[in-house]
């Protein structure tokens, strides 16, 4: 799992099937004291965290397919839960 801060959304003419209605987010890495720690990557939001929010991600493709319901979904990330600020 990552520590990431969410900083937009994506939005897409053309898409995989599977991300049709999908929350897709941006996210960049972050270290414990919130500072970037990484390129930014693409993530699906099932939650609804808004932006700038500091959330925990899911690298885990199968877990992620399950999600959307689709065994060849090319999407691996997704949000799993918000973390507290201290």
């Amino acid at each position: 799992m990552l520590h990431a801060r969410i900083d937009g959304y994506a939005t897409a003419t053309i898409a995989h099937p599977s991300l049709r209605g999908q929350t897709i987010v941006l996210c960049t890495p972050v270290d414990d004291q919130g500072r970037d720690a990484g390129a930014p990557f693409a993530a699906v939001d099932p939650i609804g965290a808004g932006r700038h929010a500091r959330v925990f991600i899911t690298t885990d493709g199968s877990w992620t397919q399950n999600t959307v319901h689709d065994t060849t979904s090319p999407i691996r990330n997704q949000v799993m839960g918000l973390i507290d600020s201290p």
